[in-house]
């Protein structure tokens, strides 16, 4: 828990959406391959996760944010 309030003006959101990607595996990729690309200076603040369900077509519906900032 922080003892001090953080200003959002340092903060950068990266979202990821499953209709970005053909299946989890590559969406998983992306998101490890860009967790790996950053720097050792990047803090990771939050991650928000939701499932939107299954769409006619049955597939699933799903993001990832990640809410980062520089330490």
């Amino acid at each position: 828990m922080l003892t001090k309030a953080i200003k959002a003006a340092g903060s950068e959101v990266t979202l990821f959406t499953s209709s970005e990607y053909e299946d989890v595996d590559e969406f998983q990729a992306a998101v490890n391959s860009w967790l790996s690309s950053q720097p050792d200076t990047v803090m990771i603040e939050d991650i928000v996760y939701q499932h939107g369900g299954t769409n006619s077509k049955g597939k699933a519906s799903f993001s990832l944010l990640m809410i980062t900032r520089q330490s």
